[in-house]
């Protein structure tokens, strides 16, 4: 009797075992990538920080230039969207409102929010 609670014990410990080793390789899954997606994520508006910034030097932007930037504020805001658990609400929040159908001003604020500029120096189209 004794050995048949023993060997049910654990069995029952192993059983816990495997399920939290389970759960601690999704973590890891999900922690890998959350990784990925912030990576791409700044790396993405670091190029739209770059690109404003230099626009605003040089005060000229070509429709190239408009379409190039409107794609990457696509590219990114479907980043948060895809990958909601690795980014913050504040993050969440802007990327949703690109989404909605804003005034341009209000479109370029959320632009600059969801890639860190100053509304100040943030005029970015977002289509």
């Amino acid at each position: 009797m004794i050995a048949l609670t023993s060997a049910g014990a654990i069995a029952l410990a192993m059983g816990g075992y495997a399920v939290g080793a389970t759960q601690h390789d999704s973590a890891s899954e999900r922690s890998a990538t959350c990784g990925q997606a912030k990576r791409e994520f700044e790396t993405r508006a670091g190029q739209i920080r770059r690109e404003l910034r230099r626009e605003s030097q040089e005060g000229e932007t070509d429709s190239r230039q408009i379409t190039m930037d409107a794609t990457r504020v696509k590219i990114i805001r479907e980043l948060v969207e895809q990958n909601p658990a690795c980014f913050d609400a504040g993050t969440r929040a802007a990327a949703a409102a690109i989404q909605q159908h804003l005034s341009e001003g209000q479109a370029d604020a959320a632009v600059c929010d969801l890639t860190g500029i100053e509304p100040e120096n943030c005029s970015v189209a977002a289509d």
